[in-house]
């Protein structure tokens, strides 16, 4: 069953019961939609939870959600009478009714939907951004929402104040689900870090993290789809945290040792940095060398623990680092820059495809792609690509729904070449589509919109080993 739409049922279930959510007996508002008795009772409802899925993916549960109330609740029934083993006839009664009900939905919808467009694909945007991990304000929207649309004539009288207001708190939901989303491990550490006394151990470093967290914050709030840039000021903040916390780790460890034994180690971790700045420009291929330093210092930091001596523990991170800027240099040197941008994305590689060119509302390969395609493929085999996720993404052309869609038949049209060969497990590979919900660019222009229609290549790296 599809993972979405069970959700759905479980929480009918728990709420209220399979037995109140019955309506059998009562009085019918429709009549069943006829179903042929020689069909298979499993695969009518299989069919029934795609349908009521594709409506959940339209809205269709907020913008008429009594009568999808009602087809969810026939469906519970059908569920239950299909595991009970009633009659063939008796259970696709139920879908029948279950069927007609969301006929009725999908009509009262789409009635409702070009008067409540902008609120909807504000919603689409939280979800997108992961409202759906935070239940009670997205529950608490969505019943403000559905208040608005109860009444398919009322609903083409929705005040202006009143939508923009819903749409608002829609697009604030979405805002809060990026910052939940990419800031939690920064927040849990640093809170963690206080906890244990960082501000009084470790001021200079924890004041730095604090610093470097409202700045992560501050660029999703003023920037929050530019996911490239929201990225890089996330990895910030988190290497900066954990660095607090390898900082007071090496504070408390610290305390059983002699003052001479404290002395020689932070002589060792002194020759170590100076080696590592000596050599920082040479890896600061694509960041500043302040920014690197502190990122070399961290990961001998954090390597600290080990058996190891403090130069040996910088050569190490340096040469993990060497490879890495190698790899991805190898990687940006099989393409064109009109073809593609290479790019590295919390540890992973990122290969950002301009040039795939779908025909409009296609997802079959153009056959030009196919070259562009075999280079990514043979740069994931040579770097030893651990797992591999395709995104699909579209313009904002169109119907949200349609073109979430259509990007990921897109992006499982790309897993689908990359699979032909078997050169990767269908296990390690996987797609997404995104639909419009991440654009690179203003989707006013025509420019704007061809940026945004593209393909990235999401490869996780199998660690570099010393």
């Amino acid at each position: 069953m599809n993972q979405k739409f069970s959700n759905y049922l479980r929480v009918l279930k728990i709420s209220s019961g399979i037995g109140m959510l019955s309506i059998v007996g009562c009085a019918h508002e429709l009549s069943p939609i006829k179903i042929s008795p020689t069909n298979s009772p499993t695969t009518e409802i299989s069919n029934q939870i795609t349908l009521m899925n594709q409506a959940i993916g339209s809205q269709t549960d907020v913008l008429a959600s009594a009568h999808f109330k009602k087809a969810e609740s026939y469906l519970l029934d059908a569920q239950a009478e299909n595991k009970k083993g009633d009659s063939t006839e008796v259970i696709l009664e139920s879908v029948g009714y279950s069927r007609a009900y969301l006929d009725k939905a999908n009509e009262e919808a789409s009635a409702v939907k070009s008067n409540t467009s902008d609120i909807a694909e504000a919603r689409i945007a939280a979800i997108s951004a992961g409202a759906r991990n935070l239940p009670k304000e997205l529950s608490a929207l969505d019943d403000r929402f559905k208040r608005l649309t109860s009444d398919p004539d009322e609903a083409q009288k929705i005040k202006t104040e009143d939508k923009t207001k819903l749409q608002a708190q829609y697009l604030n939901l979405e805002l809060h689900a990026i910052k939940v989303a990419n800031l939690h491990e920064a927040e849990s550490t640093l809170s963690l870090t206080k906890k244990k006394g960082a501000e009084i151990i470790t001021p200079v470093a924890y004041k730095q993290a604090v610093e470097k967290l409202n700045n992560a914050e501050k660029v999703i709030e003023t920037d929050r789809h530019n996911s490239e840039k929201i990225s890089l000021a996330v990895k910030d903040a988190t290497d900066s945290s954990r660095r607090v916390f390898a900082l007071l780790e090496s504070e408390q460890n610290s305390r059983s040792q002699t003052p001479e034994q404290r002395a020689m180690t932070l002589e060792a971790r002194d020759m170590a940095l100076n080696e590592a700045k000596a050599v920082t420009n040479e890896v600061a291929a694509e960041s500043s060398v302040k920014d690197q330093q502190i990122a070399v210092q961290g990961e001998i930091l954090a390597l600290q623990g080990e058996d190891l001596a403090a130069s040996e523990v910088a050569n190490k991170v340096l040469k993990k680092k060497e490879m890495e800027d190698k790899m991805m240099t190898n990687a940006a040197a099989q393409f064109e820059k009109s073809e593609a941008e290479i790019y590295r994305q919390d540890g992973n590689l990122v290969i950002r495809l301009k040039t795939m060119n779908f025909a409009t509302n296609r997802s079959d390969l153009p056959a030009a792609s196919i070259a562009i395609l075999t280079r990514v493929k043979d740069v994931m085999k040579e770097i030893g690509a651990g797992e591999v996720i395709v995104e699909g993404h579209t313009d904002a052309v169109g119907d949200a729904t349609h073109n979430q869609e259509l990007s990921l038949k897109r992006a499982q049209a790309v897993v689908k070449f990359f699979e032909s060969d078997k050169s990767l497990a269908e296990d390690k590979i996987d797609s997404v589509g995104f639909g419009y919900s991440k654009p690179l660019s203003s989707n006013k222009t025509k420019e704007g919109r061809a940026q945004n229609r593209r393909v990235d290549i999401v490869i996780k790296t199998n660690p570099v080993r010393m």
